[in-house]
């Protein structure tokens, strides 16, 4: 069996422009904005950082602090971008390789929020600082373009659903591994939206969640081409034939349908970026 060539591991709005910023909020109150900002480089030398699956830098009363993101992190959370790998489009090639240190405060007066509220309002502020410090440009466009859409098969679900994750329980991730002959799905406590997610890394497409499934499930399913299938040994990537096998075993093994077809799709266009100004 060939090596298995691609690792993924997915746990991962309108367009809100700077200047449109203030139009969001609440009139009465001002577009909330970092006070303190500080933006360190990472040297390109530096060791990878290895965080715990359930890292956010997203820290109660308004705060941003991450050892080591790039641009294309921080613009994914501040515009809350589902599909980044499709959706996010004209990024320099920097934006994505380059490593900083950010550590961003909002003044002392800063209410106190619950988590969904507090995330909320960090988004805010960190779209108005991308603008200042990295002077980031973006807006948005609705193409048409192919999509994937995730259906039943006739005979329904194929997995029994199981108990909703408790506010302890690590849940919501699908990791997955596949090459052109070979693949392997695990989901834990998972639900057809991160099964979505998780295809989209692999399909390079929007994949739109149509089963009307909203529960939790565990699988583990395993797939490989079959012998004699003639294919070239010791080819890697993930192509066509890769692409077949997995279709063929959502069908088989999950119930799961996939069909390839054409839809309207929103992209965020990036138009301006820069290396972030000084301290």
């Amino acid at each position: 069996m060939r090596p298995l060539t691609v690792l993924a591991r997915v746990g991962f709005g309108a367009l809100l422009l700077p200047a449109a910023l203030a139009a969001q909020q609440p009139s009465a109150a001002p577009t909330p904005r970092f006070e303190v900002v500080a933006i360190r480089p990472i040297p390109s030398n530096t060791p990878p950082t290895l965080r715990d699956p359930g890292f956010t830098p997203v820290l109660p009363g308004g705060h941003f602090m991450d050892s080591r993101t790039t641009l294309f992190s921080m613009i994914i959370l501040a515009y809350d971008i589902k599909n980044p790998m499709v959706q996010l489009v004209g990024l320099p090639g920097w934006g994505r390789d380059r490593s900083f240190s950010v550590e961003a405060k909002p003044g002392a007066d800063f209410a106190g929020l619950p988590p969904a509220e507090n995330l909320d309002q960090v988004r805010f502020m960190l779209r108005a600082m991308l603008a200042d410090r990295f002077r980031l440009q973006v807006h948005t466009e609705t193409r048409e373009a192919p999509i994937v859409t995730l259906d039943l098969t006739r005979g329904g679900i194929k997995i029994k659903e199981v108990e909703p994750p408790t506010p302890s329980e690590r849940a919501g991730q699908v990791s997955a591994a596949m090459g052109d002959s070979s693949g392997r799905a695990i989901g834990k406590k998972s639900t057809m939206a991160d099964v979505a997610k998780m295809l989209v890394v692999f399909l390079k497409r929007p994949v739109i969640d149509h089963t009307g499934l909203k529960g939790y499930y565990d699988f583990d399913i395993k797939w490989s081409a079959p012998e004699g299938s003639g294919e070239q040994p010791g080819r890697t990537g993930f192509g066509a034939e890769g692409e077949a096998l997995l279709i063929s075993a959502l069908r088989e093994q999950l119930g799961l349908r996939l069909t390839a077809t054409t839809g309207p799709v929103d992209y965020w266009v990036v138009d301006h970026a820069e290396l972030p100004t000084q301290n």
